[in-house]
Formats: structure tokens, C-alpha cells, sequence
């Protein structure tokens, strides 16, 4: 099924299952946070699966982008569309950043966050889908640097890039490398579900649980933003840390 009032259904539910597992994996990180029982969700399978949560969110930005692309021909109005909707996520990503700071005293503060990631790769995106087969390249390039450890340690301000002090901590750290390659995957993968911006596949996009995940995948950026201080709330009112 196509698009439904310039929306894609199918999209937004798989965006709205990563809202899920983000709140999910979220609401283990805060047990941790304020030393209540709970898995570690620093460690293995936790760990895993809060990464498997940030791949679906910037992989699905990725594909997004292609499907925004695809509706706006002209490069300037794209330039000038993601350089509008980036720059927003990136300066939302720079509010959570002051706030964070503030609330953590200075320690694991989100420093270049997942917001400030998809901002950016979403002001790159024109670019990025004009590269062709360079742009796999680049995003290849990028996860064999991440993985084989060839980024030095540097400057707090070069976390943006990846290099960052030995002793950095961050409580959410999406650096461009390797980061900015999962959006480009994503943003190749959208050729191939959505070419043209079509599904190439059917999906019954009609049942109430898609609709469900739907619907809470168009709020995504909203329950992005709200979702730590009413778990952190609604924890210590169950616990009874809140009297």
C-alpha cells in the first residue's frame, strides 16, 4: 500500500514499535539510574537490544528521508526542507542537551545525541542520495573505522565526529561515526521497499494493531521528549519514592 494523506502507514508502525522498545529499554535504564532492582541494561541482552532500538530509529529516518526526496524533485526545495527540519532536530537535540547537563551536574550528559544525529544526517540527506554507490562506500568506510578502532581520542567538542576524550560517558551518544552510515543503509533501503516512493511490497495496513503502531509512530518525536520524566514518575510513585 502507498502513501494514505501523504503519510505511510507501514512506516509509522515500524517507527512506532521502535517508540516501544526505546520506553522499554528506557524503563530499565532509569531502575538502574535510581539504584532499584532491575537487569543490567548495560550488559548483554539488554545492552543488544538498546542498540537494535537506535539502528530501527535512524535506519527508518533514513528511509523516510527517501521518500521526502522522492516527493520534492527540485534540489533546492530539498536543500532547503531538510535544512529546515535538520536544523530543528538539531537544536531540540541542543535544548536536551542544556537540560540534561543541568539535571546530571555535568556527568553523561547527551552530548551529540540521537537528535543531533538524524539533524544532521537529514541536512546531508540531498547529498547523500546523489552519491549513488560512493554513499555505500562512505557508510562502509565509516562502520570499518568504528569497528576496527581506528578513531584516536581527542576533544570533548570533536565528539560530535566520533573522537571524544578517553573518559568520555554519555547517557545517549550517536556520533557520525559509525552512525551517519545506518541512515545512509536506511536511506538505500527506501529505494528498495519504496521505489518511486511506492511499496514494492503489499502490507494490510488496516488491522487495529498496525493502526496502533501507526498512530504511535506519527507522535514519535513527542513521546521521545516526554517519556523520561513520566517513566521517571510513574517508577518512583510505584516504588515509593514519590510520597
Amino acid at each position: 500500500m502507498g502513501s494514505h494523506h501523504g503519510r505511510y502507514p507501514e512506516l509509522d508502525a515500524c517507527r512506532g514499535i521502535a517508540i516501544l522498545m526505546m520506553i522499554l529499554f528506557h524503563f530499565f535504564v532509569d531502575l538502574a539510574f535510581l539504584g532499584l532492582k532491575g537487569p543490567d541494561p548495560f550488559t548483554f541482552p539488554l545492552r543488544l537490544f538498546g542498540l537494535l532500538t537506535a539502528i530501527s530509529f535512524v535506519g527508518i529516518a533514513g528511509v523516510s528521508a527517501h521518500l521526502k526526496i522522492e516527493k520534492i524533485p527540485d534540489i533546492n526545495r530539498q536543500i532547503s526542507a531538510f535544512l529546515r527540519r535538520g536544523g530543528e532536530l538539531i537544536l531540540i537535540g541542543a535544548g536536551i542537551t542544556i537540560i540534561t547537563w543541568f539535571v546530571m551536574d555535568g556527568e553523561g550528559y547527551v552530548v551529540f545525541g540521537i537528535l543531533h544525529l538524524i539533524g544532521t544526517a537529514l541536512i546531508l540527506a540531498p547529498l547523500l542520495y546523489r552519491s549513488g554507490y560512493y554513499g555505500l562506500l562512505f557508510a562502509t568506510v565509516l562502520i570499518i573505522i568504528s569497528l576496527t578502532g581506528l578513531l584516536p581520542s581527542g576533544p570533548l567538542w570533536l565528539a560530535w565526529s566520533g573522537i571524544c576524550p578517553d573518559d568520555f560517558y554519555s547517557v545517549d551518544y550517536t556520533p557520525l561515526i559509525p552512525w551517519l552510515s545506518v541512515f545512509i543503509l536506511g536511506l538505500y533501503s527506501g529505494r528498495l521497499i519504496f521505489p518511486s516512493g511506492h511499496a514494492v511490497y503489499a502490507f494490510d495496513t488496516h488491522k487495529k494493531p498496525v493502526l496502533f503502531l501507526a498512530f504511535i509512530g506519527r507522535q514519535s518525536l513527542f513521546i521521545y521528549l516526554v517519556h523520561q520524566p513520566v517513566l521517571f514518575i510513574l517508577i518512583m510513585a510505584f516504588t515509593g519514592m514519590i510520597k
